[in-house]
């Protein structure tokens, strides 16, 4: 069956707007947001961000600096106490997430943040609120690398589960530092 938009190739693509298979090439020209809205091969024009260019130290770098680690541990210790106050219910990819939103805030500027749900967004505040309580003189290049290099960490552990998890959690989980607070 041909595209019935230009009547010269093979429609394969389902399409909302003519109900019917069009071909790709007339997908991509036609497609707008208003009428493909739901179609599994509509994008947002949003361009997508290159986390890994984020500037950050390297683990090695982490390793030899007490500072560095002290700045890391703030932020994980902030994101074990949160975990706990949900009943371990985060994933290896909410942590991923967070950390990526905080670069957005950071390295991005951005002032307007999107949470695909409420367990993102309400840790995504803790960790900040963390952040500014405990580290609010630490100059911004630093507090970027730091968090480049913990969602690095979080992503290299990420396997859909919660290994990155356990292993903060195997740190921090028993320490003086987590409080239990309400999400």
């Amino acid at each position: 069956m041909k595209c019935p938009l230009c009547n010269s190739r093979k429609g394969k693509r389902k399409c909302l707007i003519t109900e019917g298979s069009i071909c790709s090439l007339c997908c991509g020209q036609t497609r707008k947001e208003a009428t493909c809205q739901g179609c599994v091969f509509y994008k947002d024009d949003q361009p997508t961000r290159k986390y890994s260019d984020v500037p950050s130290y390297s683990t090695k770098q982490m390793q030899a600096s007490a500072e560095l680690q002290g700045y890391s541990d703030i932020i994980e210790s902030a994101l074990c106490e949160f975990d706990h106050a949900t009943k371990l219910e985060m994933k290896d990819p909410d942590a991923v997430r967070i950390y990526e939103l905080l670069i957005d805030k950071y390295y991005f500027k951005d002032e307007t943040f999107q949470f695909e749900n409420d367990l993102i967004e309400k840790g995504f505040n803790h960790i900040l609120k963390a952040m500014k309580m405990d580290m609010p003189d630490i100059p911004e290049d630093i507090r970027i690398k730091v968090l480049g290099v913990l969602r690095f960490v979080a992503k290299r552990w990420n396997r859909g589960g919660r290994d990155y998890f356990g292993i903060i959690n195997g740190f921090f989980g028993n320490s003086q530092k987590i409080r239990i607070i309400k999400p």
